[in-house]
């Protein structure tokens, strides 16, 4: 059977009409190169090149031989530059997936950063509800899903990239602006504004008012987090955000945070993959950089 080195082998004695010029190109000796040939020739049981003196050229086998596998080896030779390539980030793709809260807010500066960084690399996002963010890593659909609430899915890895505050936020004529703090039970008697089934912060949410007993039971669900602050500005309800999604809002006076007591209010924003896949070199240079990017460790509150 002939081997891949051996063709290459072929090709640059084809190429160079000379043995010892094959073999500089080659990186062998001219006696590796004869063996080489040797035994492709024995393979074939023709001979591939007449020896003419220091030069050779190609017989009718050989050239057969040699049409037959010169864009196959051009290919292959294309295809190690480009993997060398994604080594060193010169190319490649990205593909991630995030939450509608994390894409808007926290991803614009990061992915900036990265295309200047790389920028022949390829980024395609696909904003989602954390939950379907989530299926579509389990699918390998995306690299890296970055998402606000924990999987627990045996299958997946899950980072911790940043932590935020949990605030309810109401209207600036409300009665609990000058309350300065409630508990979870307040919230009963109010309609809560939430995103869809599925989106992470509502169930980050739901699972702690749930282990306080508390299941809210007016709930107006308006998209995203932009409708949800639009809703609760236009004073149809109140809501639960994490406090860096909210923050222009609260600086503008359009929106009150009102301390939550009684309940976890920690928030984490998480990135997760499969465990059992090779991440691309683009994939774990994201990463790096949304750890080092500041202000991602730990939201100010």
């Amino acid at each position: 059977m002939v081997n891949l080195n051996q063709l290459r082998v072929f090709q640059a004695v084809a190429q160079t009409q000379s043995f010892t010029r094959a073999a500089d190109v080659v990186h062998l000796t001219q006696p590796g190169v004869s063996k080489h040939i040797k035994q492709m020739e024995e393979h074939y049981g023709l001979p591939l090149f007449d020896r003419l003196g220091k030069k050779v050229a190609l017989t009718q086998a050989g050239q057969v031989l040699f049409d037959a596998t010169r864009e196959m080896m051009l290919s292959l030779d294309s295809a190690e530059r480009r993997i060398e390539d994604l080594k060193g980030l010169r190319g490649g793709k990205l593909a991630l997936g995030a939450s509608f809260p994390i894409a808007v807010y926290l991803l614009p500066g990061v992915l900036a950063a990265f295309r200047r960084k790389y920028p022949e690399v390829e980024v395609k996002l696909d904003v989602s509800l954390s939950e379907r963010t989530t299926a579509k890593v389990l699918t390998n659909k995306v690299d890296l899903g970055l998402v606000s609430h924990e999987p627990h899915d045996p299958r997946l890895v899950a980072t911790v990239f940043m932590t935020d505050e949990l605030v309810v936020i109401v209207p600036n004529q409300h009665k609990w602006v000058a309350s300065g703090r409630i508990v979870p039970e307040d919230l009963l008697g109010e309609t809560f504004i939430a995103a869809p089934r599925g989106a992470g912060t509502r169930a980050v949410v739901e699972e702690r008012l749930k282990a306080r007993g508390i299941v809210l039971q007016n709930v107006l669900d308006f998209g995203n987090p932009e409708g949800v602050k639009r809703a609760v500005e236009a004073g149809l309800g109140i809501s639960i955000q994490a406090r860096s999604i909210v923050e222009q809002e609260i600086s503008s006076g359009a929106l009150v945070a009102v301390p939550l007591a009684g309940i976890d209010v920690k928030i984490e924003y998480l990135s997760i993959c499969r465990k059992d896949k090779h991440l691309p070199s683009a994939a774990k240079a994201f990463l790096a950089l949304l750890q080092a990017e500041p202000g991602m460790a730990t939201a100010s509150t």
